[in-house]
């Protein structure tokens, strides 16, 4: 027999042992469903392979060698299934009933059962008395209360509410009356003649009129529409001259206060996100007043409006209700979220898509937390789309589950290049970024450059940040830097000066602290010195001549001032920068709406050590407004001013793509500083955007170590066009400014403020 033969085999005789169970009395008969070890299984079945670990339906498990075991199975044989599991049998087999075994592994089931298919659970509040009926859209009503104890509830002309009073008559119930004269219109019985008198000018029957199905209707409405009434109809009585109607209405009850002072008239229960306090400002019934069900309806929707007002467009009035005693309970309904789950991230890491979130399991749906947590989350940068959907909940289909679908991007880069100039020779470049490492979130950054002719043969820069420390999002990062680069010095009227390399190197430490949802700090502790390296052209800052060979005179000044130059401009610098940032944009990369206000300053050296004393601060402000459907306008505003012994690398500095376009890149500099951008930006098509900007500022004061350069006062402005184009190798800005000398082209990457 081969071992195909042989699994066909068994398999028919584990059908056969399912159908027809056999109790043997040779407990030393194996049925080839044996476990390894001193236990023996026995069956009136025939032997199967003994490899397979499950024991087999219909088995007996015993000890060969413990006759009180055996004992018991047989005792207990008569109460046996013929199904029981081997846990079952050994719990038989050690002393238990079968009942009990059998009702220990129903319980055992049932339980399972309810984790896995847990029954729906009802979390709606329940409140006793008769149910009070209410109608939407009344949140404005006005009241008339100049009866004392009988408010009632004026429905504007126009105003869309639902009103079922005219509705209940029907053309049969009044066919036999319609175009007979009224000879009398009353409304009654009501305890208060002043109600009458209110309600007879605003209806549409009068004496005299024939009587008309519309009118009825009509008047029905009115006066169901006060509040005052349960039921409302009409009434014919039979005169010679016609008809007398009467509009036979119904009071409601009085609601009372209970004796208990702790019980409130307004019983409001159901409630956690809203105050019950705040609640009840909202409420317009009175003490002592009869039951209005008109003011009910308001007092419903304007606690249904505060609810969608503060975010939780889930949460509502669900019942309404009298008790015997006069209090009027209001039930509210507020929905929670049962789940979280997340789909669509394989990279990243489920604990970095959940911190950013700004609602929980269990939580009370809020949409503007919701649409918040969202925003966070694409502020990452390690999606490309976000999305988020709302499913009922399985244990209580009013709860949601929400539902967060990501779709991941690219956050890596490597860059590898070359590239050659007469003043550079031959550069190798290398690069490596990573915004989502591992999935973590951690962002690291890494760029040499290699060979050139600089003094140095390298630059690198080595960054690192670590954005959650704790469950607040504190974060910390530093970098590492050492980079020789070729500069441009420009005099205060947009001329090149010295063209030349300079070098920097040092290395910084930042911690940021959340302090709220949308404010931060952030403390950077620093340490960098400059050098100038190289003379590429224009003034040779070490030997104050020019590429003709003409002296420092040609700038005019003193010699002192030119011979100083270097020591005054170039050296260490310690400091340490805080800044106070309020950001609560809807979008960092591309923001519609919102604003960012920050506050920076930097204390150097004094103390601290390095070459240079100086305080610095700047403000700025960053203000969204979406016009239309995608079109923004976008406003920057920024001050800064500077006091003591400030190398001229450190100064503000105006011009070039970042802030003053049409003008040469850092071409104003001063120890004051004022700069303001209005941009205009419009779609063009997927992935281009359209700017219309304009642009003002200045910077000036304290240059008195630029021999060079001397102050302008003067306003500068530009305007202009440009275009912003997300690539897959980062975003690309291109403008073009017109300032007052002229206008410029300006290429950059990154993103727009």
């Amino acid at each position: 027999m081969n071992m195909r033969k042989k699994k066909l085999l068994a398999l028919m005789v584990t059908s056969a042992m399912m159908t027809c169970p056999v109790w043997a009395d040779d407990t030393t008969a194996a049925t080839g469903y044996e476990s390894s070890g001193s236990q023996t299984v026995t069956s009136g079945s025939a032997a199967a392979p003994a490899d397979d670990q499950k024991t087999a339906v219909n088995t007996v498990v015993t000890s060969p060698n413990d006759e009180t075991t055996a004992d018991a199975m047989k005792a207990a044989k008569s109460g046996l299934t013929g199904y029981e599991t081997a846990e079952e049998l050994a719990a038989i087999a050690a002393g238990k009933s079968p009942a009990a075994v059998q009702q220990e592994t129903a319980e055992a089931v049932h339980k399972e059962n309810e984790i896995l298919n847990p029954a729906p659970v009802d979390t709606t509040p329940q409140i006793t008395g008769d149910k009070v009926s209410y109608m939407s859209g009344t949140s404005d009503m006005q009241f008339d209360t100049s009866i004392p104890g009988y408010p009632l509830a004026v429905i504007q002309a126009g105003q869309d509410v639902a009103l079922p009073y005219g509705e209940a008559v029907t053309d049969a119930d009044l066919k036999p009356y319609i175009d007979k004269v009224a000879t009398s219109v009353t409304v009654g019985p009501v305890p208060e003649a002043q109600i009458e008198q209110k309600l007879l000018p605003q209806l549409a029957m009068r004496v005299g009129d024939a009587v008309n199905m519309d009118y009825i209707r009509h008047d029905l409405n009115v006066i169901g529409a006060t509040g005052l009434f349960s039921t409302v109809k009409p009434s014919f009585t039979t005169v010679p001259e016609g008809v007398s109607l009467n509009y036979t209405v119904q009071m409601n009850p009085v609601v009372t206060v209970q004796m208990n002072p702790v019980v409130k008239k307004i019983d409001i229960v159901g409630n956690e996100s809203l105050s019950t306090g705040d609640l009840m400002k909202l409420v317009a019934t009175t003490p002592g007043t009869t039951l209005n069900t008109a003011v009910v309806s308001h007092d419903v929707a304007n606690i249904n409006t505060a609810f969608a007002n503060a975010g939780y467009m889930m949460s509502r009035v669900s019942d309404v209700r009298l008790d015997d005693e006069g209090v009027l309970h209001i039930a509210i309904s507020e929905p929670r979220i049962e789940n979280i789950n997340l789909r669509g991230n394989t990279k990243t890491k489920n604990k970095v898509i959940m911190r950013e979130l700004r609602m929980k399991k269990g939580d009370i749906f809020n949409k503007n937390a919701a649409s918040r947590s969202i925003q966070r989350v694409y502020n990452t940068g390690y999606f490309e789309d976000v999305n988020v959907r709302l499913l009922p909940g399985q244990r209580n289909p009013k709860d949601v589950i929400v539902e967060i679908d990501v779709t991941e991007q690219k956050t890596g880069s490597v860059t590898i290049g070359a590239g050659y100039s007469d003043s550079d020779g031959l550069v190798g470049i290398l690069g490596l970024a990573e915004t989502n490492l591992r999935g973590t979130g951690d962002k690291v950054n890494i760029s040499w450059e290699f060979g050139g002719n600089t003094d140095t043969n390298k630059n690198y820069i080595f960054s690192y940040t670590h954005p959650y420390l704790n469950d607040a999002g504190d974060s910390i990062g530093f970098s590492i830097f050492d980079r020789e680069s070729e500069y441009d010095d420009y005099n205060e009227k947009g001329n090149s000066v010295a063209e030349y390399d300079r070098r920097t190197n040092g290395f910084n430490v930042t911690y940021g602290r959340v302090r709220s949802e949308y404010v931060s700090d952030y403390v950077t502790l620093e340490t960098k010195r400059t050098k100038y390296t190289d003379y590429d052209s224009g003034a040779e800052y070490k030997k104050w001549v020019n590429d003709d060979g003409q002296d420092f005179g040609r700038w005019g000044g003193d010699l002192d001032r030119y011979r100083n130059y270097l020591n005054n401009n170039f050296g260490r610098t310690n400091s340490l920068t805080w800044s106070h940032v309020f950001d609560n944009r809807d979008n960092v990369y591309d923001p519609t709406k919102g604003k960012r206000l920050s506050f920076t300053g930097t204390w150097a050296g004094h103390g601290m050590g390095g070459d240079f004393d100086y305080f610095k601060f700047i403000a700025e402000n960053r203000l969204y407004y979406k016009v239309g459907r995608a079109h923004v306008i976008a406003v920057r505003l920024m001050g800064g001013i500077a006091t003591g012994d400030m190398p001229y690398n450190d100064l503000f500095t105006l011009g070039g793509a970042d802030n003053l376009r049409g003008y040469e890149d850092d071409e104003f500099r001063g120890n004051k500083m004022y700069e303001a951008t209005i941009e205009y930006r419009y779609p063009i098509a997927k992935k281009i955007q359209g700017v219309v900007f304009t642009d003002v500022g200045n910077a000036w004061g304290g240059v008195e170590n630029i021999p060079w350069y001397h102050e302008n006062n003067k306003l500068h402005y530009s305007g202009g066009l440009g275009f912003r184009i997300t690539t897959p190798i980062g975003p690309i800005r291109l403008d073009y400014g017109v300032g007052q000398d002229g206008g410029k082209f300006h290429f950059s990457f990154g993103g727009k403020f």
